[in-house]
This record gives C-alpha cells, sequence and structure tokens, in this order.
C-alpha cells in the first residue's frame, strides 16, 4: 500500500501525542499557587493611597490594581479591592497602613492568586528605612515556624512598588502576604474552628509545645492559645483548626509578630500584669500540662537550628548589625534549651497550671 509522505507524518504525530499525553496539558499548565514557594514576588501595587491613608479609621474597600510578574515570565494586570485593617499599626503607629486584599475568585482562576477570596497583606509603615527591617523580620519570623511544623501560616515575600493611583508618585519596600487560615485547614483535612475559648487539655500536645516554644524563641507574649480579647471568640493573635468544635486535638496556629523581642520595633511594649522590662526579655507562657512533649520540641527546635540561623544569614534585605543582633537572640535562645540548669529554671519553672 502507498502512503503520502503527509500522511505518514501526521500518523507519526498522532502517535507521540498518545504517547506522551503530558504534551496535550502543557498548554493548560497551571503556575504554582502563591505560598508554594518563597521566591520574592515583584509587583507594583496601585491605588488611592492618598485617599486611604487619610481614612485609615473608616473600614471600606478601594478599588486597586495589582501587576506582577508570573511564573512565565510575563507582567499580569489583575483588578483587587483593598482595605485599611488592623489597630496598632493601622491606628497609632503607620503612616501606611496594613492592608488587606480582595479578589475576585472567578477571574482569578488559572491565576498565582487562585482560590483566595483575601488575604492580608503587611505593608510598609513609615519611610523610614528601620520600618522594613522590621517587617522583614518579621516576615522570617513566620519562616522559621515554617521549618518547625506544617501547621502554620506560610508567608509570601514581595518587594511591591505602592504606585498612587492619581498622581503616579511612588514608593518600594519589602512588603508580603499572609495565607488564610481556611487554607492552614485545608492542608491538614481540618476547618478552621471559632469558638469562644478552648481548654489547654484539648490542644495537641506535641503542636502546642512547639507554639510555645516558637513564642519564647521570638521572645512574644502578645498571643493568647485558649482565649482572647473577645469573650467570643478564642483566641489572641492566632487561629484554631481541628476536624470540629467537638473533636479533639485541636491545634493552634500563631500570627502577627511585630510586638516581639525577634523584631524588636521601639512601638512595642510587653503585656500589662508580666514581670517583664521589655519585649526583649524572654518570658515562657507554654502550660504545665504539655511539659512531656517538650523534650520532643527542644529535638525539632535542635534538629532545624542550622536552618533557622541560615534564614537571616542569607537575607539580603537585613542590614548587618540587625542581621548580627538577630542572629545573638536565637544563639541565647538556644543556650537557654540546651543547658539543664536553665532549662529547668526558665522553661519548666515557668509553665502555666497544673502538671496533671
Amino acid at each position: 500500500m502507498n502512503v503520502s509522505p503527509r500522511f505518514a507524518v501526521s500518523i507519526l504525530a498522532i502517535g507521540v501525542l498518545l504517547a506522551c499525553p503530558s504534551l496535550f496539558a502543557e498548554g493548560n499548565k497551571k503556575p504554582a499557587k502563591i505560598f508554594s514557594n518563597n521566591n520574592e514576588m515583584d509587583v507594583v501595587l496601585s491605588g488611592p493611597w492618598a485617599t486611604i491613608r487619610h481614612h485609615a479609621r473608616k473600614d471600606a474597600l478601594y478599588p486597586a490594581q495589582l501587576t506582577y510578574t508570573g511564573e512565565d515570565g510575563q507582567r499580569h494586570t489583575i483588578d483587587v479591592k483593598a482595605a485599611p485593617r488592623g489597630i496598632t499599626r493601622r491606628l497609632r503607629v503607620c503612616d501606611f497602613p496594613p492592608l488587606k486584599i480582595h479578589f475576585d475568585k472567578e477571574k482569578m482562576k488559572g491565576t498565582e492568586f487562585r482560590g483566595n477570596k483575601s488575604l492580608k497583606l503587611v505593608t510598609y509603615c513609615k519611610t523610614n528605612s528601620k520600618y522594613e527591617q522590621y517587617y522583614v523580620k518579621e516576615y522570617l519570623v513566620y519562616q522559621i515556624y515554617n521549618l518547625i511544623t506544617e501547621y502554620s501560616f506560610k508567608a509570601q515575600p514581595m518587594m511591591i512598588e505602592y504606585k498612587e493611583s492619581k498622581s503616579g508618585k511612588s514608593i518600594k519596600r519589602f512588603s508580603f502576604l499572609i495565607e488564610d487560615a481556611d487554607e492552614v485547614a485545608d492542608r491538614h483535612d481540618l476547618e478552621k474552628l471559632t469558638i469562644a475559648r478552648v481548654p489547654h487539655s484539648q490542644l495537641d500536645p506535641v503542636q502546642t509545645s512547639y507554639y510555645s516554644l516558637f513564642q519564647f524563641l521570638i521572645g512574644n507574649l502578645d498571643w493568647a492559645a485558649t482565649d482572647g480579647p473577645d469573650k467570643n471568640k478564642c483566641c489572641h493573635n492566632s487561629k484554631l483548626i481541628g476536624k470540629s468544635v467537638d473533636e479533639n486535638p485541636k491545634y493552634v496556629i500563631p500570627y502577627d509578630f511585630d510586638s516581639s523581642g525577634m523584631v524588636n520595633a521601639h512601638y512595642a511594649a510587653p503585656p500589662d500584669g508580666l514581670n517583664v522590662r521589655n519585649i526583649r526579655q524572654r518570658l515562657f507562657r507554654g502550660f504545665c500540662s504539655h511539659n512531656n512533649s517538650l523534650s520532643q520540641a527542644v529535638a525539632r527546635f535542635n534538629e532545624k537550628k542550622t536552618d533557622i540561623l541560615a534564614l537571616f544569614k542569607d537575607n539580603s534585605h537585613l542590614n548587618n548589625n540587625i542581621r548580627k543582633n538577630a542572629i545573638a537572640y536565637i544563639e541565647d535562645f538556644y543556650e537557654i534549651i540546651n543547658d539543664p540548669k536553665k532549662f529547668e529554671k526558665q522553661i519548666i519553672g515557668k509553665c502555666r497550671g497544673s502538671v496533671a
């Protein structure tokens, strides 16, 4: 049988495609979702920033545009909405408030931002560069906890040019997005829990020991894992996830670290009622009922020490003095947890509640 060259080439091409079905999908391949890696995104965020700054106390949505370089190397622009959020930074400290970025989920399909309805953005605070150092360190604190446990919020680093939509004036500063609690829960086939309070006996002992020792590492006292200032909603600077309200164990996920000794923001102060001189002074606030899990937590932190130090050694945004002080602060933590006398006095001796 005579076969034309064109027909033979067509048959060969079909055979190759059938043998390699992935070639069909290559054109429809979705980019990696945001938070899937720690690559810093190059972003322009355009919006009515002068108006938002002037009305920072007002809970309102404002139209904005987010332009970023995608995985394909191309620049993409998406319409979003921005709203001021928070309390201390928004109302008392910053010239530019933290933001919540709201997305149209339908329009986000197929993009790096797919699946997200809204995300918290830690923005620049003032034009002074020392403020940028605070939030670089806060981002690295999120990364520390990512190294310790998957029960943690991921953060997406960004170098953002904040562009005023009317005047075109802009400022470029390090910033980062914070993963939504629902996403953390989904990764573990759990759900976000909304309850008034939770007994510490219902919290997973090992994960809560990670949590408590982590807060001690970063010198953070601005948290509560079992209740909160809102009597109808647990917790403070932490979220609860679990199978359901009626099932145990539950897991507490920390966030918001700008009042920690690690960040060492000049505007931060220790909570009232604790015998603490300043935010750099560590005080363990873990639960005595979880003491049996502390050895496992210490082992985990020791296992990750090199990686934790590398976060600060390798970050190009930190100036040398800030880097040196952060590393010394981390080394001091390791000296405490690996010295039996110091560990007994500063960890076991400071736990809260009864052992049983």
